[in-house]
């Protein structure tokens, strides 16, 4: 844990070199994020709630799954770049160094103007919980929800792992990643009895974002579940990280040098 905090200073120090650019690709992405909510939030306020869920209550799912999502690309863009690793050969300078090649990559290059993605989720995240506070207690989605934030960024992180553990077979795993990140993330966004039963399915087990946000604000919104579901997130989150884990594990055994 020391070395890898050491890493990250060391390459949160190399980005801060150039604060302007920093600044304005962080101001630029939570002003790009921020549109996609104000077009949401136009649609809302025209057809008043979706499946029972009004602006307010969207809007935390939004939140929630934006700095999930931002966490996660904040964190580990070389994990989001893999395939560059395998493609051009800059995996091999990782396998002979005395350090999990995973831990390098997750303390290489942190993309801070990510967290503009946060900081534009934590402002909606705010303004639905004032919106909701007229209605009912909040509490206990205040106390809950750095768990929840962890867990999003758990099951982010895992779904990023087992991606691009692909590339150890396919090379290229972007097109991979519109299925397994882009479009879940996007669905999250959104309640999940608006989908039909075979995607939430899906989204319940193979790609499990329903648990990102849409599992525990059933219960903290009283819309229906228990208080078993204020566990199911920790518990999916450890068990799909293990996974994943397990599978860049056992992927990294088919890596090929390219000999260059």
């Amino acid at each position: 844990m020391k070395l890898y905090i050491k890493l990250v200073s060391a390459s949160i120090r190399s980005r801060m070199q150039y604060k302007m650019n920093f600044i304005f690709s962080m101001v630029s992405y939570g002003v790009i994020m921020m549109i996609d909510f104000v077009l949401l939030a136009a649609i809302l306020n025209r057809f008043g709630q979706i499946k029972g869920w009004n602006i307010y209550e969207v809007g935390i799912l939004y939140a929630i799954s934006s700095i999930s999502l931002s966490l996660y690309r904040t964190l580990a863009p070389e994990l989001h770049e893999f395939e560059k690793y395998i493609i051009e050969g800059e995996f091999d300078s990782l396998l002979i160094r005395p350090v999990s090649p995973l831990v390098l990559l997750l303390s290489k290059n942190l993309d801070l103007s990510r967290i503009g993605g946060i900081l534009q989720g934590i402002l909606i995240l705010c303004l639905s919980l004032y919106g909701l506070s007229q209605e009912q207690e909040l509490i206990y989605i205040a106390a809950y929800l750095p768990v929840i934030l962890v867990c999003g960024c758990a099951i982010s992180y895992s779904l990023a792992l087992f991606t691009a553990t692909l590339a150890f077979w396919t090379q290229r795993i972007k097109d991979f990643q519109t299925f397994t990140l882009y479009a879940p993330f996007n669905a999250a966004n959104y309640p999940m009895n608006i989908y039909p039963g075979w995607l939430k399915m899906i989204f319940f087990t193979v790609i499990p974002v329903a648990f990102i946000n849409y599992v525990p604000m059933l219960y903290l919104l009283q819309k229906g579940g228990s208080l078993y579901f204020l566990l199911l997130p920790i518990f999916v989150a450890a068990l799909f990280f293990y996974v994943s884990l397990k599978f860049w594990n056992y992927g990294i055994q088919f890596y090929h040098s390219t000999g260059t």
